[in-house]
């Protein structure tokens, strides 16, 4: 066998490149999602909300839109979501605190907001539950807010009718423009008539004094059971003058509306300003000023009003015939069932927008039995929560062997001879589909330009994966089996190992390690956002 293959004389130096890069792409990682070393301590309470929707594991959970943890886990119970949420050690929330689902915008991320409670309060700890929560707003609650207003609408548009319809209306219209010119001008009048009242009632006081004179002239036992009168009458007001001792005191302490309205010099100028407003107001009246002065002294503007309220009223007929657009709202059951199908649609797609995500990994393994690094670059592309596609190019040290037989005549005698060539560092390319269920998922399509097969077996929240994977079942060698084990220990890294080609007749089995870093579509975004480029 005749083998042309080449040794490269700096894999030791693409080693130590390639760790490099991992290590700077593990500290973009954290940079971007605002990872530590320490995201794992702190202290779990939990919340329970009628509803979850587009909530998802490791989202923000803020205060004051400041992070202070991240969501942990979310499961159902007793028909409820219940949210457990990871705090940080040195944040505190209290037992009144409060928990709110908000998202970013109209088709933004939904996270958890936090009102940390009165410090008077008792601290929460681990295990404890936030029992104040807020609904957040979705489509379902605005359609129930417009089919609330259309039927207050088409409420209103009947009492209308019913009030300003026909003949009775009108005249009932008429009736209340004419008891509001008549108060006014009694108003008006009164005013103009007080001095004369004060007059009399000057007149009244003399008259009564004279009574009083001539009663000293009459006999003295009638004086003497005016006296007793006069004695009880005292004691009477006496409690009378207790009395009012007692309201003048709360009104000089600022005590009632009275007291405030003397204490208070705001107040004062505020019913100062509320009689000089009334005033004003009266003699715009008198004067024929302003609607309700054109309504008391003008004839056209009674007309226009008659022709108003006849327009409402046609416009209440059109409403009630099913007219228009908005009689078509309120009478067509069909239409209502349209824009309730419409809005039920858009509230699907949004949701369906909110669960598909996008994935860009690298991983790389270094490879002992032939001392080289084998990478991966994927692209996974998740429309739901339990499938996904994947599509995988693969920078292969070992490369693709190609085995040719060459038969020669040498003076009469047949040999074979056996040429083995190997291109080294090939690229090949995978893409599969994957489907879950539960905690196992299923694999299938196109492995290193082969056809295979694979399973992965998620443990402890996926932060640790073990997949066995199968494929290349043509070639000379035995199927290529591969088992890998990958932990997460932080959120866009993980660590990777196993076993490749472990049943191998020709020798080419390797234990590899290795390392990957993931990003998901949210976080390129953010990453993008916080590149700096440059100005004109």
């Amino acid at each position: 066998r005749i083998h042309t293959m080449s040794k490269f004389s700096i894999e030791a130096k693409v080693g130590v490149f390639v760790i490099i890069g991992i290590i700077i792409l593990g500290y973009m990682s954290m940079k971007v999602g605002k990872l530590s070393l320490s995201r794992e301590s702190g202290y779990d309470v939990s919340v329970e909300f009628d509803s979850a929707t587009g909530l998802a594991v490791d989202v923000p959970v803020e205060i004051a839109g400041v992070e202070v943890g991240r969501v942990r886990s979310i499961s159902l119970k007793d028909g409820k979501a219940v949210v457990v949420l990871r705090i940080r050690p040195d944040i505190k929330i209290f037992g009144d605190a409060k928990a709110i689902i908000r998202s970013r915008g109209i088709l933004g991320d939904k996270y958890i907001a936090l009102n940390p409670g009165s410090p008077g309060e008792v601290p929460l700890k681990t295990g404890d539950r936030i029992a104040k929560t807020e609904p957040s707003s979705d489509m379902d609650t605005l359609m129930s807010s417009l089919q609330d207003v259309a039927s207050d609408i088409k409420s209103l548009s009947g009492s209308l009718s019913k009030v300003l319809g026909g003949e009775e209306g009108e005249s009932s219209v008429r009736n209340i423009v004419q008891n509001l010119k008549e108060m006014v001008e009694t108003l008006n009048k009164t005013v103009q008539k007080n001095q004369n009242n004060i007059d009399t009632m000057i007149s009244n006081l003399t008259g009564f004094s004279e009574t009083l004179k001539s009663a000293g002239d009459v006999d003295p036992k009638d004086i003497q059971g005016i006296v007793k009168n006069l004695s009880s009458a005292s004691a009477k007001m006496d409690e009378m003058m207790n009395g009012v001792n007692r309201i003048v005191s709360q009104i000089n302490e600022g005590k009632g509306s009275l007291g405030k309205l003397i204490k208070e010099e705001e107040a004062i100028k505020n019913l100062n300003a509320t009689l000089a407003s009334l005033r004003e107001i009266s003699d715009k009246i008198n004067q024929g000023k302003g609607t309700i002065g054109k309504l008391i002294n003008e004839d056209a503007a009674a007309k226009d009003l008659n022709a108003t309220l006849a327009s409402i009223k046609d416009i209440s007929d059109k409403i009630n015939r099913g007219e228009g657009s908005i009689g078509k709202l309120v009478h067509d059951e069909e239409t209502v069932d349209k824009i309730n199908s419409t809005l039920t649609g858009i509230n699907d797609f949004l949701q369906k927008q909110e669960m598909f995500k996008t994935f860009v990994d690298y991983r790389g393994e270094y490879l002992f039995d032939s001392d080289n690094v084998k990478s991966y670059i994927s692209l996974r592309i998740q429309p739901k929560e339990d499938k996904y596609y994947l599509i995988q190019v693969v920078d292969d040290p070992e490369g693709k062997k190609t085995t040719t037989r060459i038969t020669r005549n040498i003076d009469g005698k047949f040999s074979e001879e056996e040429r083995v060539e190997i291109e080294e560092d090939e690229f090949k390319f995978s893409a599969q589909i994957a489907k879950r269920y539960y905690d196992l998922t299923l694999r299938g399509g196109l492995f290193e330009s082969t056809g295979g097969i694979g399973v992965d077996y998620h443990l402890f929240n996926d932060r640790l994966t073990l997949s066995l994977e199968a494929f290349d079942f043509g070639s000379d060698d035995n199927p290529h089996l591969k088992f890998i084990a990958n932990f997460s220990p932080l959120k866009h890294l993980y660590i990777t190992s196993g076993f490749d080609r472990f049943i191998s007749d020709e020798g080419r089995e390797s234990f590899f390690l290795g390392a990957g870093i993931r990003f998901a579509d949210e976080d390129i975004k953010t990453l993008i956002s916080t590149v700096p480029f440059p100005k004109n």
